[in-house]
């Protein structure tokens, strides 16, 4: 029992870190601009001349509307992991607290709720620290 319990917090300890890692705003640019930086670099270090500009603008821009496109379906699919993972969770912790008495039940909706409380205080802080990068960068 002792083993169960452990294993299932622990399982929820994970779930819990992972949805609550965040990633910082990139600045987001069209394919068109992409296109246009990659080819201005690779202008400067092989001294293109205007028609290999033109020609290396055309393929830096194929490139940069595929990538956005495979990133756009990346990123739907990661959505659609996190709610199955979510869905998962929620119907393993429903499972646990079947098993459990009414007083461990109590205690265990009580952990849960401190590490909600908890990450949601680290979440704060990691949102505070982006805030304080952003203004030292200015």
């Amino acid at each position: 029992m002792k083993k169960i319990l452990a294993t299932a917090l622990l399982i929820a300890g994970l779930a819990t870190t992972g949805f609550s890692q965040e990633k910082p705003a990139r600045e987001k640019r069209t394919p068109e601009e992409r296109a246009q930086h990659m080819t201005d670099a690779l202008s400067k270090k092989l001294s293109l001349n205007e028609d290999q500009k033109k020609e290396v603008y055309k393929i830096n821009l194929d490139r940069a509307k595929e990538m956005e496109k495979l990133h756009e379906s990346a990123e739907k699919r990661q959505q659609k992991d996190i709610k199955d993972a979510k869905k998962r969770f929620d119907a393993s912790d429903e499972k646990i607290s079947k098993v459990l008495t009414s007083e461990q039940r109590k205690t265990y909706d009580q952990m849960k709720a401190e590490r909600k409380d908890k990450m949601k205080e680290h979440k704060g802080d990691f949102r505070k620290k982006l805030r304080d990068k952003k203004g030292e960068a200015k």
